[in-house]
């Protein structure tokens, strides 16, 4: 495959970070990061956040938790609140252990202490993909994107798997938004480099005007067609976010691939992410 075999001898993506608690999203974003260490030869780099806000609050003499098996009020302990952080960075560890030595991953792995969201951003500055689930552990964000999802769409820099239980990174279809723009261009090369063969690309191609449309087609060919991966071709003349969601829901395909950098609004960007709940891969 011409185009994965460039980024691997160019070395262009190195390393990928994944934020890791356990929780059910978080270890679908584990796999995902695994599965596109191996394809692409990267470094693997589990980060794991103590989460400096549970431990202020267990600090204050006041501070109760309520036990979700029983309703029952206690006081929230703060050495038994270290202990509880402590077993789970070493099962996050394990996991991570397991899922790199399945696939024979070159790894490391980071425990850190502050907020949750600007400690994961800052673990992953060095990295050239972060990986995350799009839901964390608390209930209030199950339904939509997490703190820590958010923060890294609306102020990372960093390339962002925003990552879901029920789907694969690279073996099932993949569905690109392109509209001839640069940033669209790297969408579309980063979603053949991690492609495998079995799949398929989706391009919806965002133009009003059919002559540009017929030279989008033309140009995402150009790219396509040396990979030796099957595609097929969507026009869609809007650029609304939850048209774009609506459509996209029609098609029902796996991962969603895009920039920030081409001509999509970020508030029609930022809707799209938010609305659709598969998981989405945003290029920079």
């Amino acid at each position: 495959m011409p185009g994965l075999e460039g980024v691997m001898s160019s070395g262009v993506i190195r390393s990928i970070a994944v934020a890791i608690d356990c929780s059910p999203h978080s270890r679908a974003s584990l796999e995902a990061a695994a599965e596109m260490a191996g394809r692409l030869q990267a470094e693997l780099v589990g980060i794991f956040v103590e989460d400096i806000n549970l431990l202020r609050i267990a600090g204050i003499p006041f501070a109760e938790e309520i036990r979700s098996y029983s309703s029952t009020t206690g006081k929230l302990d703060e050495g038994q609140l270290e202990r509880l952080l402590r077993l789970q960075a070493r099962e996050a560890q394990d996991l991570l252990q397991r899922t790199a030595d399945t696939k024979t991953l070159r790894h490391t792995f980071r425990v850190l202490r502050g907020i949750v969201p600007e400690e994961v951003m800052a673990a992953a500055s060095q990295a050239d993909i972060l990986v995350l689930g799009r839901s964390g552990r608390s209930p209030s964000c199950r339904k939509g994107l997490g703190s820590t999802a958010r923060s890294a769409l609306y102020e990372g820099d960093r390339t962002v798997l925003l990552m879901r239980p029920g789907f694969t990174a690279t073996k099932g279809p993949l569905l690109v938004l392109y509209d001839g723009s640069g940033g669209s261009k790297r969408a579309l090369q980063t979603a053949l480099d991690i492609a495998g063969p079995e799949s398929t690309i989706h391009l919806i191609v965002l133009d009003h005007d059919p002559e540009e449309v017929e030279r989008c087609r033309e140009d995402a060919q150009s790219l396509i067609g040396p990979a030796g991966i099957a595609a097929e071709y969507h026009h869609l003349p809007i650029s609304a976010g939850k048209q774009l969601a609506r459509y996209i829901k029609m098609i029902d395909t796996g991962l969603l691939v895009l920039s920030d950098r081409m001509g999509l609004p970020g508030q029609e960007l930022r809707e799209l992410v938010d609305d659709i709940d598969y998981p989405v891969l945003v290029v920079r």
